[in-house]
């Protein structure tokens, strides 16, 4: 299907040559492709290695325990073994993002140059229907963000640099909007609410009524970069950086509202700080507090909690900037933060007391090769190998280390997606 774009995309194509043809899309016989069989699955993963695209294979497991392969459909309704994909992504309650090098549908002929394109190319899957929808861009679904009325945000697949809209009200007439972008090749940091107001690139807000830029000094003063976050139901945006002059800085929240005009209202603000420098891009990281329904802002190794019920901001005296570093793995489930140390240890913080401690599961017999959390849910999850059964296997932890196998498989798992 052809997309209509409210603003040209950066989609670049080049030719390449391959002197291994077992690199490139073999011509086939089969029909178009226009699904993929995904309808009832409950996880997709891959196994065995995935050094070259040709040697992954790609199954699911349904809802009823069935473990089989994961195959495009075509438009003659016979399924079509999968050589390229690169990347899925689980999007929202309708849509899987995947990501190929090549065109599904591209049938070069021998001797043809094979045409491909920076970032790849982005397809939306409807889990329901398992239609395929191209969106004649490579996109990153990583961080893909869903409004209100269905429509997804998500930046591109090669710098990152720019924010893609994709409008899905009509599913046979998507539409491409380019959103917002930075002003360098750095990847763009984004967070928005319902309503499509938009903060991006550390500093700016583009509002969801036009595409002006306004930067965050007209609503906290004295700063150049700060952060932003999200009320619980996704209508309010708040923005959050530290204010001031050498030797007299303060963290500040304020939230944003939009009417004729983007209007904000410092909503909290600390005593002054001791820093010495100003803020730069990323200085400030923020983590929901499901379970306290706060919002935790780290910045220079100290953790305020802004509480929204009563619009204060407190420290925290615990340390916890461990869960901000980029270190290691971290995760966040509804009652507690995860920070992975090690193949099998992380560090734990209850979210409803800030209490610490350690979780050791190298007694579980277990390689957790994968974990990852689901939204509102207490548990971690996990895909690894289990030594004394020599199977892989699908579970979930809880925050006292008790782990429950839900699945087994003979297949090797190397990455997996429970779908949502």
């Amino acid at each position: 299907m052809k997309f209509k774009y409210l603003l040209a995309a950066c989609t670049a194509f080049f030719l390449v040559s391959c002197s291994n043809d077992d690199e490139l899309p073999q011509p086939t016989q089969h029909g178009d492709i226009v699904g993929l069989n995904i309808k009832d699955a409950k996880y997709i993963y891959t196994s065995g290695t995935n050094t070259r695209s040709s040697s992954a294979q790609y199954r699911q497991i349904k809802k009823d325990g069935r473990d089989m392969e994961l195959s495009w459909i075509d438009n003659k309704g016979d399924t079509i073994k999968i050589n390229d994909l690169s990347k899925i992504w689980d999007i929202n309650k309708t849509y899987l993002m995947i990501n190929t090098a090549f065109d599904i549908n591209y049938r070069p002929l021998p001797g043809d140059p094979i045409e491909q394109r920076e970032g790849g190319y982005s397809y939306l899957i409807d889990k329901k229907t398992e239609a395929i929808y191209d969106l004649g861009i490579g996109l990153n679904g990583e961080n893909a963000i869903t409004d209100n009325k269905g429509n997804i945000y998500a930046t591109d697949n090669s710098f990152g640099s720019f924010l893609f809209k994709i409008h899905t009200q009509d599913a046979s007439n998507l539409k491409l909007e380019l959103y917002a972008q930075t002003q360098t090749q750095d990847k763009i940091h984004f967070v928005i609410n319902n309503k499509g107001t938009c903060f991006y690139g550390y500093r700016y807000i583009r509002p969801s009524y036009g595409t002006q830029q306004v930067i965050i000094s007209n609503f906290i003063p004295q700063t150049e970069y700060g952060n932003a976050f999200v009320s619980h139901d996704n209508e309010d945006l708040y923005l959050t950086a530290v204010s001031g002059e050498y030797d007299s800085y303060k963290l500040v929240v304020s939230k944003l509202s939009e009417k004729q005009e983007l209007q904000s209202q410092i909503m909290a603000e600390t005593e002054f700080l001791d820093y010495w420098e100003k803020p730069q891009p990323n200085n400030i990281q923020v983590k929901w507090n499901e379970r306290r329904a706060t919002m935790l802002i780290n910045v220079y190794g100290r953790t305020y909690e802004y509480i929204l019920a009563t619009r204060t901001l407190t420290e925290i005296p615990v340390n916890l900037s461990g869960f901000f570093t980029k270190d290691y793995s971290t995760y966040v489930t509804a009652n507690a933060l995860y920070a992975r140390k090690s193949v099998d240890k992380l560090d734990i913080i209850a979210l409803e007391d800030y209490s610490i401690k350690e979780l050791d599961l190298s007694s579980k017999d277990i390689d957790f090769r994968s974990i990852y959390t689901m939204d509102g849910s207490d548990l971690l999850y996990f895909a690894g190998f289990q030594y004394s059964t020599s199977q892989s296997v699908i579970g979930t932890i809880d925050i006292d280390g008790n782990v429950e196998i839900t699945e087994s498989t003979p297949n090797p798992i190397t990455n997996i997606i429970q779908i949502n």
